[in-house]
């Protein structure tokens, strides 16, 4: 059974954590980044890439893109493209729209981009205030099957949207949930190999 767990919002100083125990319990994952923070943080999205993780882009700032125009939305769509872009030397083929806001305008905008939007089948809402680790635990055990994409948070989003602003309860769920996943039987791989 395979199961893809995603980190979206990051970089930020919670990723390090993650990633440590990521690495610590041999699961791969992939990471939807805000372009802005990509450039505050380049050595973050490195680490990703040389641990064997997978990036993708969550747009430049964050913005709900079916409330922008399709100028703005399309500009912040390729500026998280560019922002990876430029610190990795390549183009990401993911892109997931932050909240998950994208009617069909925004998705002929990523089609016209040649990316690839990705969703999720399982959102423990860890991005939201008061949501403990025990909470997310619960959440993603309840919700995971074979072939499930988890969506999971590294970061916080920058205002004007309402979200925690610590990760640490995400740490700690993972912490205790990556073994469970494990132990179930599950091969936590990335978004592309949940696909191939």
């Amino acid at each position: 059974m395979k199961l893809a767990l995603t980190f979206d919002d990051g970089p930020s100083p919670w990723t390090p954590a993650v990633l440590d125990l990521l690495r610590e319990h041999e699961a791969r994952a992939t990471f939807f980044l805000i372009g802005a923070r990509v450039r505050e943080r380049p050595d973050d999205v490195h680490r990703i890439v040389a641990e064997g993780h997978e990036v993708g882009s969550h747009t430049l700032t964050h913005p709900r893109l079916t409330e922008v125009s399709e100028e703005e939305a399309r500009a912040e769509i390729l500026g998280g493209v560019e922002a990876l872009e430029e610190v990795l030397g390549e183009r990401p083929q993911l892109f997931r729209a932050p909240g998950f806001y994208a009617n069909e305008r925004v998705l002929e905008i990523v089609s016209e981009l040649s990316l690839e939007a990705v969703f999720a089948d399982v959102d423990p809402q860890d991005w939201k205030p008061g949501v403990d680790s025990h909470a997310i635990f619960r959440l993603v055990l309840h919700g995971v099957r074979d072939g499930a994409i988890v969506d999971l948070h590294d970061g916080y989003p920058p205002p004007p949207t309402s979200a925690r602003d610590d990760c640490t309860p995400t740490a700690e769920a993972l912490d205790h949930l990556l073994p469970c996943l494990r132990a179930e039987g599950y091969e936590l791989v990335t978004v592309s190999e949940l696909a191939g």
